[in-house]
């Protein structure tokens, strides 16, 4: 597995391997069977379908990226796109570095996942709301070991009307300086670590309050309650589930 290739470059291997159109179903049957991307997602073929029609040339999405690299054949069946527009220039701000998460917060983040707190269903809704609990409270801690194979596309976070946004606010906040706002990949590596090491932050804190109480979904009702309370970070975000 090449942890460095993205959701769309393993459906493009899929696509030029097969020789054919495929439907999303078989692209994802072969991308786990060539275990080509680990998705760490429980809806990974809606993920998959996102990320391939975001970079359809044929169909319309309000998020559609500028590089166009496949084209729909038929309904929810997809080919590589014979257009010449597939190296064009990649829609500013869609990202492209993975966001990842310390190997010390998996037993936490395992747990606000579960059925038994029925909330955080996909790991990107987990990781924006750790990051907003991890800015409130002034709480920036970088990642001290990860596993690069457990790294989140950006994509994924496509399906938040309001990313690639909250990163480039997070980081303005952050830095008071405009400069993290350019697509040079310095400014996106800099907006991608204030949002790791915030998300990080959060999940200690999310962490550390449930220490000793149950993490069910009235326990994380209630800690949202005595984030209001305190409201200590420097921004008055408005935490929600």
């Amino acid at each position: 597995m090449n942890t460095k290739d993205t959701i769309a470059e393993v459906a493009q291997k899929v696509l030029r391997a097969l020789g054919r159109a495929a439907s999303i179903d078989e692209i994802y049957a072969e991308i786990v069977r060539r275990k080509l991307y680990e998705f760490n997602t429980p809806t990974p073929e809606h993920v998959l379908r996102t990320t391939i029609r975001r970079q359809t040339g044929n169909v319309e999405r309000v998020d559609s990226s500028d590089e166009v690299l496949f084209e729909m054949v038929s309904d929810d069946v997809y080919d590589l796109s014979s257009g010449i527009r597939t190296t064009a220039r990649k829609r500013a701000g869609s990202g492209m570095k993975r966001i990842q998460r310390a190997n010390d917060k998996e037993e936490i983040i395992k747990t606000l996942m579960s059925d038994q707190v029925g909330v955080f269903k996909e790991i990107w809704k987990l990781l924006l709301f750790a990051a907003q609990v991890g800015m409130r409270n002034d709480k920036r801690l970088p990642l001290k070991a990860v596993d690069a194979g457990k790294g989140i596309d950006q994509s994924t976070f496509g399906n938040c009307p309001a990313w690639p946004g909250v990163l480039y606010l997070m980081t303005l906040a952050e830095t008071q300086n405009s400069n993290c706002l350019s697509g040079s990949a310095e400014a996106e590596d800099d907006r991608v670590s204030v949002f790791q090491e915030y998300a990080n932050g959060g999940l200690e804190i999310l962490r550390d309050f449930f220490t000793g109480r149950p993490l069910d979904l009235d326990g994380l009702l209630a800690f949202i309650e005595t984030q209001k309370e305190e409201s200590a970070g420097r921004l008055d975000l408005e935490l929600t589930i």
